[in-house]
């Protein structure tokens, strides 16, 4: 890989020099992000190193990129530049004919649509460096390496670019721990201090929460039955003789000898095997490489690097992207507090997100796919994340991909998910959900493990078709 990341940071010290001769001609920056932990992470980065570097920018988070096109006079009007995060890379085309000849800076680590780039844009993606956008790096590991480019200083935001490629589930390698790229950033992170890593069983709140209330709040892997539910936790837990106090203090997951910590994980896989789960595979998620934000106080939720990137998505996912944008670029104090607040209502809400999704009324199961009906009952925003929580969650045939979808008003908001096997035998979402939406007047894309897709409303059953064939094709291949 080392040619490659070489060549990945030369397009890094491109695309910061573009930025940085826009800083010195007094350039209105715009900085447009999705809605996702890696988003924003991506740009509270960016704007943190674009305000260390005294430069003029705007920041604004979207949850379609037709938002943007949809507002683009009162958006851009007068921007001198704008620079996409986490999108933008499938939409090449289309951004040219919308904004023309301003200048443009896409940081992005999706498929790339093949399209000439014009000589005023710049486009940083790793796959056009022979890298894998979907575990190599993610948004906010390239915003990083263009940060440091800017300004040595913005190692800072090492942690960050840890965070965001925790929150797109880059830990995918089959021992819950970052690989490519993404390792190379927390060996800097860990030499700056900023970052310790051990293995242990993934909890969130590992070092602060009761351990009922760790295994009720951890989210990634979904434990059916058990996240969400802090009176079954603490049942399970008392059941297999480990003591949730020790005297008036409530004891956390630190403070288990190894012995306990081995009751507790065959206890958890015992009760999902229970249910008709394959528990060997969530099994798998459940141990793996913690990493903690040394800066962070222990009883933030910043702590923990997975459940930072979870309080990133509950305020992309609810209408708050801003103070999740405001938080990754280091702001504290009541902005920190809110969303706290807010990541307890987002955990309840996606419990309950789930229990719909998961009704058997709700799911479809075709040829190669199983769909998850969301209908009108579930916020479009929080689809992708319903969809990383279901594949999470066991509940999905090793056979079959994963698709979800909610309407909002007469579109739809699909979300799609393969496993790595599927990927192996051929398998390309992002492919397929480009082609298809494209073909039904939609637009989509992604990576080959996860994508999505908007859609008209009246197009969603041949869409579900087409998607089918697709994938049993490329499975067949």
């Amino acid at each position: 890989m080392n040619d490659t990341y070489e060549r990945l940071l030369s397009s890094a010290t491109l695309t910061a020099e573009f930025i940085n001769e826009c800083i010195k001609e007094d350039n209105l920056l715009l900085l447009i992000c999705h809605n996702d932990a890696d988003a924003l992470s991506a740009c509270g980065i960016m704007v943190g190193s674009l305000w260390r570097s005294d430069a003029r920018f705007l920041a604004r988070s979207v949850n379609r990129i037709d938002e943007f096109f949809q507002q683009l006079d009162e958006s851009s009007a007068d921007a001198d530049c704008i620079i996409f995060l986490d999108l933008g890379s499938g939409y090449v085309k289309e951004i040219y004919n919308k904004v023309g000849e301003k200048k443009v800076v896409i940081i992005d680590h999706h498929q790339p649509q093949n399209f000439n780039i014009p000589k005023c844009y710049v486009h940083f993606n790793p796959h056009l460096e022979g890298l894998e956008g979907a575990t190599h790096i993610s948004a906010s590991g390239l915003a990083y390496l263009v940060s440091k480019v800017l300004n040595e200083e913005n190692y800072i935001y090492s942690s960050i670019a840890v965070v965001g490629a925790l929150g797109d589930l880059q830990d995918k390698d089959g021992q819950r721990r970052l690989g490519g790229v993404n390792a190379k950033i927390v060996e800097e992170a860990i030499d700056k201090g900023l970052l310790q890593v051990m293995d242990d069983l993934i909890l969130f709140g590992r070092s602060f929460r009761p351990i009922h209330a760790a295994l009720a709040s951890t989210s990634n892997p979904f434990l059916p039955g058990l996240t969400g539910r802090e009176d079954v936790c603490y049942s399970l837990i008392t059941s297999l003789g480990i003591k949730v106090k020790d005297g008036d203090r409530w004891r956390v997951l630190t403070d288990l000898t190894e012995e306990e910590k081995s009751k507790l994980y065959n206890g958890i896989i015992s009760f999902l095997a229970s249910r008709g789960l394959p528990a060997s595979s969530i099994a798998r998620e459940l141990i793996g490489a913690v990493y903690e934000l040394r800066e962070e106080e222990r009883w933030t939720y910043l702590r923990d690097a997975r459940e930072f990137a979870w309080l990133l998505n509950a305020c992309g996912k609810t209408g708050n992207a801003w103070m999740g944008i405001a938080i990754a670029a280091g702001v504290r104090g009541g902005i920190l507090e809110e969303a706290q607040k807010l990541l307890e209502e987002y955990r309840v809400q996606m419990a309950k997100n789930m229990e719909l999704l998961t009704r058997p009324e709700s799911v479809v199961s075709m040829e190669n796919v199983i769909v998850f009906n969301g209908g009108d009952l579930i916020d479009e925003r929080q689809v992708s994340s319903l969809a990383s929580l279901i594949s999470s969650s066991g509940m999905i045939p090793q056979d079959k991909v994963l698709i979800a979808w909610a309407r909002y008003g007469n579109r739809i908001k699909v979300s799609a998910r393969a496993n790595r096997s599927q990927v192996e035998k051929g398998v390309n979402l992002g492919s397929i959900l480009s082609d298809v939406a494209n073909i039904i007047g939609g637009r989509g894309g992604g990576h080959n493990i996860a994508a999505g897709a908007d859609l008209p409303a009246d197009m969603l059953e041949q869409f579900l078709r087409e998607v089918d064939k697709r994938v049993g094709s490329q499975l067949r291949t």
